[in-house]
């Protein structure tokens, strides 16, 4: 109760009655359980439906639109609260900072770009929201067949499909956002650079404790200049006499390999080399997270693996 849910949904008139159905049934349903409603602000097609359906059952709409698209006929002008920005992108983070929950209805470009982008960030850990795919007469098949098609060739882990809950049943969309219960993310092959959950900000608190601290990654040896220069530029170095302290080693070692994995290609117990290096540089605390971003920024792998470990000072 009382939660802002964002609906994404089309703009179009030309569209089959039944959408209009839906968009009409979310809207009441919302006000009914004295939720808010927040959307792009549009008068025309779903978007139009589902505001004037809250407010038909006296709920209370926000609309969020670029100045741009603030005219007559254009904008909803019965929102009881209207926020207008500078810009597309300045919207989306409007919305998404505004709302505890989204719902997708049916739509076109803007509305798949916007539900793909909020499941993107759930994705990478920028929020821990309710995401719903409202399928109505089926319209996200297709799409619900080709995030099977990037799971099954390994582009996402089959955990993504927790990120999101799929029904065509408006009742079930809302009976999911209000007994949302969020858990823990799922570990993925990047390393947060900010930290996100209560472990993380105490891990970073207790790493404040620490003059120096140790990184590691992997990288490919062809980016070793790379990421000598990516240390250079966020003053990683100069710690005692040491103008830059950091060591890289050849990767040998014992696994098995995951199907798809690179560059890794191995049997278990046998010794295995690749054409990595395992890269280690020590930096002060201070600048540890600025250390991992710099490193992230070079790594040519979309999803790498980088550790901060806090050091001890021994006294000898």
């Amino acid at each position: 109760m009382n939660k802002v849910i964002c609906v994404f949904s089309s703009s179009s008139n030309t569209i089959d009655q039944a959408y209009y159905n839906a968009a009409s049934e979310l809207g009441s349903a919302i006000a009914s359980q004295d939720d808010v409603f927040l959307f792009g602000g549009g008068l025309t097609g779903l978007m139009g439906e589902c505001a004037r359906a809250v407010h038909r059952s006296g709920g209370k709409v926000i609309g969020v639109i670029p100045e741009a698209l603030n005219e007559k006929g254009i904008v909803y002008e019965s929102c009881d609260e209207l926020i207008v920005t500078s810009n597309m992108r300045e919207r989306k983070a409007q919305m998404d900072e505004r709302s505890d929950a989204f719902i997708a209805l049916p739509g076109g470009f803007g509305t798949i770009e916007e539900v793909m982008e909020i499941i993107t960030l759930k994705q990478l850990r920028y929020h821990n929201k309710p995401i719903v795919l409202l399928n109505i007469s089926g319209f996200y098949d297709h799409l619900l067949e080709h995030i099977k098609i990037i799971v099954d060739q390994q582009f996402a882990k089959t955990a993504c499909y927790d990120l999101f809950f799929v029904t065509d049943n408006v009742k079930h969309a809302l009976d999911y956002v209000e007994s949302y219960a969020p858990e823990g993310f799922e570990e993925r092959w990047l390393t947060a650079v900010e930290p996100s959950g209560t472990d993380d900000i105490k891990a970073y608190r207790q790493m404040a404790d620490f003059e120096y601290c140790k990184i590691e990654t992997f990288i490919p040896k062809t980016h070793l200049a790379l990421i000598k220069d990516a240390l250079r530029s966020v003053d990683a170095g100069h710690l005692g006499n040491y103008d830059s302290c950091l060591s890289y080693s050849d990767v040998t070692g014992c696994w098995r390999a995951l199907p798809g994995s690179r560059p890794y290609e191995g049997t278990f117990n046998v010794d295995c080399s690749s054409e990595e290096y395992k890269v280690e540089a020590i930096c002060l605390a201070a600048n540890a997270k600025k250390t991992i971003r710099a490193i992230k920024d070079m790594h040519p792998y979309e999803l790498p693996v980088i550790n901060a470990i806090p050091l001890y000072k021994t006294g000898l």
